[in-house]
């Protein structure tokens, strides 16, 4: 079955920009700003700010290089995030099912965010405020970039999507297909094509699941032998990280 093998060094020097245009590429596009809020930005409290939240970065570390994150938080609208999960995929490793609580301060409309995990290391990023859709991460411990969502509900896994696949493998990773989820959440078909720096292949077949999130909202999947975990924006559609150490890999599925 296939798997994307990235080759075993820490640091693969594609720096922050090219990861947010792979990060970019993988969201559709929603990298830039699509905030739905029609409320002067100046009138905006933390109040503003309130419900459960998806987010997606990507960056360069100094320590753990290159680095993929996607998680869910939950704003109390008091300046709390109150609970959280979220995946690393690092140049360094994987961080699996990280818990987060954190703060955040609304000014002229734009949300300043301090989470931190159990073991008390801290990530900080800026989003504008939103109540619906997405808008542009910036700033996440310094120069990674991404996308904030507010979460939309109704979301099952059972039914058909289109994916997107983006990371570093033996090179740049770009991919896509298609799959089937059945009624005992495992994939009754699917298909995926994708390049891997000058290498090309083609599946006509892949196998794997998409179990149904958890209580903390995060779900778990795996696509032709790579394991991920994910978080669902909508209804229809959700974010993928990458859960092998092998390669760097985001996707973003969309169910058809």
């Amino acid at each position: 079955m296939m798997m994307v093998n990235r080759v075993p060094v820490v640091l693969k020097g594609l720096g922050a920009t090219a990861l947010a245009l792979l990060l970019t590429a993988c969201n559709n596009g929603s990298n830039s700003a699509n905030n739905t809020t029609t409320t002067s930005p100046a009138t905006l409290t933390t109040a503003d700010l309130s419900g459960t939240y998806i987010f997606s970065a990507a960056g360069t570390d100094s320590s753990d290089g290159d680095y993929f994150v996607a998680g869910s938080l939950v704003a109390d609208g008091k300046g709390n995030i109150t609970s959280g999960i979220a995946d690393y995929n690092l140049g360094s490793g994987i961080d699996s099912s990280v818990p987060l609580t954190g703060t955040y301060t609304v000014s002229g409309g734009v949300a300043s965010f301090k989470i931190t995990d159990s073991g008390s290391v801290t990530d900080t990023f800026t989003a504008s405020v939103i109540k619906t859709g997405s808008t542009a991460l910036t700033a996440f411990d310094g120069t990674g970039t991404g996308t904030l969502y507010a979460q939309g509900s109704g979301f099952t896994s059972p039914g058909s999507y289109f994916y997107t696949l983006k990371g570093e493998g033996q090179g740049i990773v770009t991919g896509s297909g298609e799959f089937v989820v059945g009624a005992a959440q495992t994939l009754t078909s699917g298909t995926l094509s994708y390049t891997d720096g000058s290498n090309t292949m083609t599946y006509p077949t892949i196998t794997g699941f998409l179990f149904a999130p958890d209580p903390n909202g995060r779900g778990q999947a795996a696509l032709g032998g790579n394991d991920f975990s994910y978080y669902p924006v909508s209804s229809t559609q959700v974010l993928m990280v990458g859960l092998d150490d092998r390669n760097l890999l985001m996707a973003s599925a969309q169910k058809q």
